[in-house]
């Protein structure tokens, strides 16, 4: 069977039509569809490198998982694959951050270090396999930032701007940016392969298929995890468990924040009381200096008013003492 744009496609999958049961953005499913199909690894890699597929000789699934013994609890890379037998690529999906990115960003830069730490016994230096970490998210983890579709960062002289070396690099494919791609991301494929992973319909991937075989491939392996009722209930789990972790994650980082900003505020009601304590102190002590101040001048009003009374008396004595004069001895002439 074919659709209107002669893509062909299993009975089951060209049959399939509303809500995909477990997406792309499930890790289990795309481990699993990369595991199972070598071109869609490939593709993927090859995209999320910016290079043509044809450049991709050879790509190898370096952490394989037996989903007959598989553990929910597992720890374990989305996808690690050798390109070209040269290349390591980590790709890890991170579709729900944690209300604290740093969590996200120390644990990718942690996944980085570790696949870069792939120097043999025996071997020299030289044959450290370079290596890249593949960020998918659903929204910007920067505020402070211009927001990017596919962003790159390497480690380099913040001077100069030098790149140290490109051989330990890290990127980051912000899937709420589609819309600035640029030429580079398009004609390698990463925004339809972005598309995919924000597929939620069959008919959203069908749709996609008009891109290439690699998309029919997709789709194709997809619609078999999902028939699989294994692998199906696997993926479903693992969903669970990671929107449990994430509810939980997010609810004591939550509640991690208003108790510090409970203690903070406590600080500061204490604060403000030692402030009033100290205001009422001073306030005390100038009433206690006012009340000085006010006993000081009483003081000095009484000594005064003493002072008149005496000078009012030697005038009294004074005039007493000149009528006397004046009737003995009569008025000056």
């Amino acid at each position: 069977m074919e659709n209107k744009n002669r893509i062909s496609f299993s009975p089951g999958l060209m049959n399939a039509t509303g809500e995909i049961p477990e997406k792309l953005t499930n890790d289990i499913v795309l481990h699993s569809i990369t595991q199972n199909n070598k071109d869609v690894l490939k593709g993927l890699t090859a995209s999320l490198l910016i290079l043509a597929v044809t450049e991709v000789t050879d790509v190898e699934l370096m952490n394989p998982i037996d989903y007959r013994n598989y553990a929910d609890k597992e720890i374990i890379l989305d996808i690690k694959a050798l390109v070209n037998d040269r290349k390591i690529v980590n790709v890890e999906l991170q579709m729900r951050l944690v209300t604290d990115s740093t969590w996200w960003l120390n644990r990718s830069l942690l996944y980085l270090c570790r696949t870069f730490d792939n120097l043999e016994d025996g071997n020299d230096y030289g044959d450290i396999r370079p290596s890249m970490q593949v960020c998918i998210v659903p929204k910007d983890l920067f505020s402070d930032t211009e927001p990017e579709f596919y962003a790159q960062y390497y480690l380099k002289n913040e001077q100069t701007g030098h790149i140290y070396t490109r051989d330990f690099s890290l990127r980051v494919l912000y899937l709420n940016h589609i819309d600035m791609a640029t030429d580079a991301d398009r004609s390698s494929g990463l925004d339809y392969w972005a598309k995919a992973f924000l597929a939620s319909t069959w008919e959203d991937l069908k749709g996609l298929a008009e891109r290439g075989d690699v998309f029919r491939e997709v789709a194709e392996e997809m619609y078999t995890v999902n028939a699989d009722v294994n692998q199906r209930s696997i993926a479903e789990a693992h969903r669970k468990y990671v929107e449990t972790f994430t509810t939980l994650t997010n609810g004591l980082a939550r509640a991690e924040k208003k108790a510090e900003e409970a203690e903070r505020d406590l600080k500061e009601a204490r604060q403000q009381a030692q402030d009033a304590q100290q205001q009422a102190q001073d306030a005390w002590q100038q009433v206690q200096r006012s009340e000085q101040r006010a006993d000081t001048a009483e003081k000095r009003a009484a000594d005064a008013e003493q002072s008149a009374r005496d000078e009012k008396q030697r005038a009294d004595t004074a005039e007493a003492e000149l009528a006397k004069y004046k009737e003995r001895f009569g008025a000056l002439k």
